[in-house]
């Protein structure tokens, strides 16, 4: 095969013949995008309060910025990613705080998932409420990850007894609260503990055996309140106080049970809430009801999230690889069923406000951003889920290292995000908006209620050769070769665009009767991977970016390759019959296509 470097010769030698001795084309017709009803396609929700919370967690973007992920819009244009999501119509940022998630030793490494320390929850608890969100602040009272299976102390409170740790989590919850606010943050909600599950801060359940909360937990949550209300006090706020459960539909009446029996003074019930876990979102509905009416407590989905694909997009596996992840199925995995899935989510905490007004405060979907980047930053930034120098931490109390980590490690949820793997946009991402009827920013400038779609049938013709794809010889079987050839006006040369849901298409092939697709040959990633015809499937390499890159003119990117490659002319060829491969993207005429509508 020819390299690149042989290819851009060829390119310079060819563009001065070709305006000596041939007329390049023409452009077709220029699409029109087709007005929606949103960008998401979700339908709106009812009993949402004027500041019902759509927020989302993004405790890792600074580690992701610092490993080179960046953020652009669903129709392009690079910003910061708060300007990204407040476009989307996201009014509330989630941050988490560890007390202190370095080793302990030289050279103090990160353990990883953004290192997030109160530095951190400082500079991100900044930028949005630059943005205009407000800012929903977590505490894990642990150095990293705090969920039902490990509710470790932090390193400096390991040997304390449950009184010095009740004075502790008092101290560092107030003292982080005062930093935060001087720094300008503003925050609308503080969590005392992350999924205390009966556990928390080496207190509990999993350490003790006494699971009613009767041990220390209970009072551990109660000084964390305490805190939020000298803060109130002190600053003259009116921040709500939550804990935050899981297991909902299993225990959540019994949590909201012994919270009161316990005495706890607390104002939300949060709980997180994965539809493919944890189940249906009536069942959610009506159990938030239930809490909200017998208990007098404001409800919140702290967590929620669902995927867009199974496919990974680093070599790190995903919490979610394949359907026997998921308990339950009630979402297609694709960026429709991800957005139909936090919608539903959104729509049963309004549905609370049906019965008491003003309980059902709204939801946060769990780490959008958190996208796949370079290995060699993973441990360096923080930027995947645990570092190598995480599982120093679970050694100070078990003889093992079982829920973190001795190696660096990256992104467990690249396909639960609201961004693709090159960090833009998907359409999920503005249901935020969307269940509001309000418009979304899709781009820079460019405000808007409606999405662009090219969903619709085409010629499609090269801007450097004038001659058009073609499935040669009319054929409907598989593996048929695709080409260009010149214009015929025939089903060979129709295709048909078809929304993948994620940015991506389907390009159908009129001469299988649009039912088979373009495909690149063997779900090769290689340049001059051969492009052929073949029965749906649905994997990657059946999916193809349809990018704009000047008035008319597209670039048609393949899905395998997260669009870094592209439909290629092979050898810059003019000749009816040549062939169509998979390059490297660098924008050559050869790489450039018209759409011209089928009438």
């Amino acid at each position: 095969m020819k390299s690149k470097v042989f290819k851009k010769l060829v390119a310079g030698v060819l563009t001065v013949v070709s305006a000596i001795t041939m007329c390049l084309a023409t452009p077709g017709t220029e699409m029109v995008a087709k007005a929606a009803s949103n960008v998401s396609g979700v339908s709106t929700v009812s009993n949402m309060t004027s500041d019902f919370a759509k927020g989302v967690d993004i405790s890792e973007v600074i580690a992701l910025e610092k490993s080179g992920a960046s953020y652009s819009y669903l129709n392009g244009g690079s910003d910061d990613i708060f300007n990204i999501l407040a476009g989307a119509g996201v009014n509330y940022v989630r941050i988490r705080i560890w007390n202190n998630p370095y080793d302990s030793s030289s050279p103090y490494k990160g353990y990883g998932a953004g290192n997030c320390d109160l530095y951190n929850a400082k500079v991100l608890g900044k930028r949005a409420t630059d943005a205009g969100m407000k800012v929903f602040i977590d505490f894990h009272y642990s150095d990293f990850w705090a969920d039902p299976a490990k509710q470790f102390a932090p390193k400096e409170w390991a040997n304390y007894s449950l009184a010095y740790k009740k004075d502790a989590v008092y101290n560092f919850t107030y003292n982080s609260l005062c930093e935060l606010l001087d720094y300008g943050v503003n925050i609308g909600m503080v969590q005392i503990g992350n999924e205390t599950n009966s556990t928390m801060c080496g207190v509990g359940g999993l350490y003790d055996g006494t699971w009613d909360f009767s041990s220390g937990v209970a009072d551990l949550m109660q000084q964390g309140c305490y805190a939020v209300d000298d803060i109130n006090s002190s600053y003259g706020k009116s921040i709500l106080k939550v804990l935050h459960f899981t297991d909902l539909l299993e225990n959540g009446k019994w949590y909201a049970q012994m919270m009161s029996e316990r005495g706890v003074d607390y104002d939300v019930f949060a709980t997180s809430f994965y539809p493919m876990w944890h189940g249906s979102t009536s069942d959610l509905a009506s159990t938030l009801t239930y809490i909200a009416q017998t208990y007098n407590k404001k409800v919140l989905v702290a967590e929620t999230g669902y995927p867009f694909t199974f496919d990974n997009a680093d070599s790190q596996g995903n919490n979610i690889g394949d359907a026997s992840a998921m308990v339950h199925y009630n979402y297609e995995v694709s960026v429709d069923g991800q957005a139909k899935a936090l919608r539903d989510v959104f729509a049963a905490v309004a549905q609370v406000n049906a019965t008491k007004s003003g309980y059902g405060l709204g939801a946060f979907y769990w780490a959008p951003e958190w996208i796949a980047v370079d290995s060699s930053t993973w441990g360096t930034y923080g930027s995947g889920w645990a570092s190598s120098s995480s599982g120093n931490y679970e050694k100070l109390y078990s003889s093992s290292v079982n829920y973190y980590s001795t190696t660096d490690g990256g992104t467990t949820w690249d396909n639960m995000a609201l961004f693709d793997s090159n960090g833009q946009a998907m359409k999920s991402l503005y249901v935020f908006n969307d269940i509001s009827g309000a418009s979304s920013t899709t781009g820079n400038g460019s405000s808007t209620s409606t999405s662009s779609t090219l969903d619709g049938t085409y010629y499609i013709k090269n801007k450097f050769s004038g001659k058009y794809l073609d499935v040669t010889n009319s054929s409907s079987a598989n593996g048929t070769n695709i080409q260009q050839w010149q214009y015929l006006a025939n089903a060979a040369q129709q295709f048909k665009l078809v929304s993948a849901g994620d940015g991506y298409y389907y390009i159908y092939t009129g001469a299988s009767g649009f039912t088979k697709v373009i495909d690149v040959s063997g779900k090769s990633k290689a340049d001059g991977a051969n492009i052929l015809q073949y029965a749906y499937n649905g994997n990657t390499n059946q999916k193809f970016k349809v990018e704009q890159v000047s008035s008319g003119v597209y670039a048609i990117k393949t899905g395998v390759t997260s669009g870094a490659s592209c439909l290629d002319v092979y050898g810059w060829s003019t000749e009816n019959g040549g062939n169509i491969a998979q390059w490297n993207y660098w924008g050559g005429d050869c790489q450039l296509w018209y759409l011209e509508s089928v009438n």
